[in-house]
């Protein structure tokens, strides 16, 4: 069974690598979908988002790739991603993983490879203070990296996925539903090759920054 009672429970989002994703990037960069610089994203993320005593789960889409993501991660507990648009794979993923037993949840993408477990552990420090708060991580773009909860929060439906409202969107429906908002630090995620070379020019991110010296050195120093 997926999460443990009174767990506190980090789940990634991802999509397998070999299913490819990152359309935006790829076009950034002026190159054709690499799983290699997709496992690097995902891997470097995985490795920076270490908590002491917060379970980690990477739930993945299509559900087939289960195996695939398994391989990659090792010990790593998988779930698969259910059907569905962002907001209801969200909103099903953290159904599922209270059900399971956890006591508190957070979400977070797999294209963070400068993460660190900084703003993870401030999250579940506020919902261990406030049962009653929304934990969100602002993204740079007007969207969100993290979203944390003691409940199913009544916010995945409804938001314009993509575009630059994402986050005032999501706070005002937080709200609605009797959520009181708390925000942890801004992070951007990897959607350009400004992103991306801003994510590895910070030290973290080996796999990412190796990948890119690799295969696009044009971007680093």
């Amino acid at each position: 069974m997926v999460g443990a009672s009174n767990a506190h429970v980090l789940a990634l989002l991802t999509r397998a690598p070999s299913s490819g994703g990152k359309t935006r990037l790829f076009q950034s960069l002026g190159i054709s979908s690499d799983p290699t610089l997709l496992r690097a994203l995902l891997l470097d993320t995985l490795e920076g988002s270490v908590v002491p005593h917060v379970r980690r789960v990477i739930a993945v889409t299509p559900a087939s790739a289960c195996a695939e993501v398994r391989e990659l991660v090792g010990d790593t507990e998988v779930m698969a991603q259910p059907e569905g648009d962002l907001g209801e794979r969200m909103r099903v993923t953290m159904t599922t993983l209270f059900a399971g037993g956890a006591s508190a949840v957070a979400l977070i993408g797999s294209d963070l490879p400068h993460m660190s477990g900084v703003p993870i552990e401030a999250a579940f420090e506020v919902l261990s203070r406030d049962a009653g708060a929304l934990v969100l991580g602002p993204a740079e773009d007007g969207g969100y990296y993290l979203v944390a909860a003691r409940r199913v929060p009544d916010v995945f439906s409804g938001i314009e996925w993509g575009g630059a409202h994402v986050l005032a969107q999501t706070e005002a429906a937080a709200e609605l539903d009797g959520f009181r908002v708390q925000r942890v630090d801004a992070l951007g995620d990897v959607d350009t090759e400004d992103d991306l070379r801003r994510a590895v020019l910070g030290g973290r991110a080996p796999r990412t920054s190796a990948w890119l010296r690799r295969c696009v050195p044009r971007l680093l120093p």
